[in-house]
């Protein structure tokens, strides 16, 4: 028999499939132009293209996009909510026909609720610091409007279910940390490792741990009061976001997703049989194992996918920078154009991804026996095996870290130090060469961030050989600075600036008036079939 940990989470993952959300409700709901819809879907695979995000945040971002540039170009307010849910229903983030009609009121008021928040608190978008704050406030209404229209039980259910199951079986000796901020930092990680969330979900969950009735928070006092406070819970939220446990608790927990997951989807895919399943451990075994296999196929898919459009990312990018920038630097100020140099970085970038693609694997057959063993344990004995690696928050004294940061120079400069010796000996100037530097950079970064989303499937430890160990030594320097520029270009990246506020919204408002339009015919033509 399994536990009784694994009935409720059996349980309550059924009734959290989202076509049961708003089953039965014989209401209206939001509707949109099956046209119409097929243009704005081409137009947002566009968008994500040219601004690479995981997939899992895509609806998240595209309510935060549509809030901002509705805002900017001076929209009423009071009207935002219903034009962004037929946006996300339009572009594919939402079924069509299958939102009620009474999300919109409920998505309004969330919006009116954060900039109400953002009034009272006293800042103005006018400086540095107001923006940051009007930012931050934004993140998280749209993850509260994403919340709302696609209530994530099933996730609420899964994370309750590990944190019961792994909370006692966690010993942090950290003497800094109350016993509630212990509990709170392995929540999070628990959070972070299952859900994939981003910094801005993270946001909206702690500020929900702070204010635990805020979803339903519609009094003027009660926002006034949370404005009032708005800057220093930023300072707390902050704090919690940076504590150096929460990394280390992340990466432990990430090798146990999997498991999880594949629990998850056995139930989801199996509602009425999961029970009977459950109980029979050779069944269990079945099912785990022939999901596995389709997780690793979808995997596969999905890696495929990211490849594609990574590319096209960086490959658009890097026209841009060739015609904009590299190509006229060659011709009018080095006064020479040496083709071997500009053939290389128009063509190294994207090979690249795809060479690096190639050689990413996934889990063989003994990463599926380690989940059937890890999921007997779960099911039945709730249990999970040694959770290793915990105790103190590692802390370095000053001496090591000047000289962890010496030795991390030494390696950073020889690495690209070597790197640009060859580079010059290719006859390549300098601006080729920060070229090349950059695009290297970005790729190493991204490709790092595929081959970790294929590793989140892999539950057992697996031995890194010397030859891989040197490589990512070596390579190390370069997915830092990946990271930093992929960080930067997200802030400043123009193809994103263009279409969001130069093509995107008269685009979307032509979508609109074609929508009406046609909504218009349709009324016409059921007239005259009624006066038949």
């Amino acid at each position: 028999m399994y536990t009784k940990q694994a009935e409720k989470l059996i349980t309550t993952l059924k009734q959290g499939i989202p076509e049961n959300f708003y089953a039965g409700e014989g209401i209206s709901r939001i509707q949109v132009d099956v046209f119409v819809s097929r243009i704005a879907k081409i137009y947002e695979k566009i968008r994500n293209a040219i601004d690479y995000k995981e997939e899992h945040l895509l609806r998240k971002n595209a309510i935060l996009r549509i809030i901002q540039r509705r805002l900017t170009i001076k929209i009423s307010s009071d009207v935002i909510a219903f034009g962004l849910i037929k946006e996300l229903v339009r572009a594919g983030y939402l079924d069509n026909n299958f939102i009620p009609e009474r999300k919109v009121d409920q998505a309004q008021k969330i919006i009116e609720k954060y900039l109400a928040i953002f009034n009272l608190s006293g800042a103005r978008r006018t400086n540095g610091r107001g923006q940051k704050l009007f930012r931050w406030l934004l993140e998280i209404c749209a993850c509260e409007i994403e919340e709302s229209l696609m209530p994530p039980l099933q996730q609420r259910a899964l994370v309750e279910f590990v944190y019961q199951l792994l909370r006692p079986e966690i010993k942090l000796l950290d003497k800094d940390l109350s016993p509630k901020d212990k509990d709170l930092h392995v929540y999070l990680a628990i959070y972070r490792a299952l859900v994939k969330s981003d910094a801005s979900m993270i946001n909206f969950l702690l500020f929900k741990y702070y204010y635990p009735g805020w979803v339903k928070v519609s009094e003027q006092t009660q926002i006034m009061e949370a404005a009032k406070k708005i800057r220093n819970l930023k300072k707390e939220i902050e704090r919690h976001q940076k504590h150096p446990l929460n990394e280390k608790l992340f990466r432990i927990f990430k090798k146990q997703a999997f498991t999880f997951f594949v629990l998850r989807d056995i139930i989801l895919a199996n509602p009425k049989q999961a029970e009977d399943i459950f109980n029979n451990p050779q069944q269990l075994e079945y099912h785990i194992r022939t999901t596995c296999d389709k997780l690793y196929k979808k995997a596969r898919t999905k890696l495929r996918r990211s490849i594609v459009r990574v590319t096209i990312y960086i490959f658009i990018t890097k026209m841009f920078l060739a015609l904009l920038l590299e190509f006229p630097y060659d011709y009018y100020i080095a006064k020479e154009i040496t083709y071997l140099p500009l053939a290389i970085n128009a063509l190294f970038p994207p090979l690249l991804m795809v060479f690096i693609g190639t050689f990413i694997r996934v889990p063989s057959k003994k990463n599926t026996d380690k989940v059937v063993k890890l999921s007997n344990e779960i099911i039945y004995h709730n249990k999970i095996g040694d959770i290793k690696g915990l105790g103190n928050t590692v802390k370095h004294n000053s001496f090591f870290k000047l000289m962890f940061n010496i030795l991390y120079f030494v390696l950073f400069s020889v690495s690209f130090g070597v790197l640009i010796y060859i580079l010059l000996q290719l006859q390549f100037n300098v601006f080729s060469i920060l070229v090349f530097l950059l695009f290297l950079s970005l790729i190493s970064f991204f490709g790092i961030k595929l081959r970790y989303n294929i590793r989140d499937l892999i539950v057992f430890d697996k031995k890194e050989n010397p030859l891989v160990f040197l490589i990512n030594l070596f390579s190390l320097p370069f997915l830092n600075a990946g990271h930093w520029l992929s960080v930067k270009f997200q802030k400043i990246n123009v193809f994103a600036f263009i279409l969001d506020f130069i093509i995107e919204a008269p685009f979307k408002i032509f979508l609109e008036v074609i929508e009406d339009w046609i909504s218009f015919l349709r009324e016409k033509k059921e007239e005259i079939y009624n006066q038949e």
